[in-house]
């Protein structure tokens, strides 16, 4: 996994909006159940999430660890940016 300033700065914002949407699509469906609006959502949120790992690898399992490095990547800038937040808040 690369560290997180080696990365450009379009891919992380990308991975960080394609990461909130798809989970809080999941959270979604799991709470109201599916309707259009919510798949297109998901859908997309996987589209942000594949497609960079998959323009940038060789083979099937590059695509799939790429796809989990980026969701994680994503998560951890979404919660970084809040306590970056609440810190100069407070700080």
């Amino acid at each position: 996994m690369a560290h997180r300033k080696d990365k450009p700065v379009g891919k992380r914002i990308l991975s960080s909006v394609a990461s909130l949407m798809f989970i809080g699509s999941l959270i979604f469906i799991v709470i109201a159940g599916f309707n259009l609006y919510v798949t297109t959502i998901l859908a997309t949120g996987i589209l942000g999430l594949v497609v960079p790992s998959a323009m940038s690898s060789e083979g099937f399992l590059e695509i799939i660890a790429g796809f989990f490095e980026a969701l994680l990547d994503g998560g951890m800038e979404i919660i970084g940016g809040i306590f970056e937040f609440f810190g100069s808040l407070f700080g």
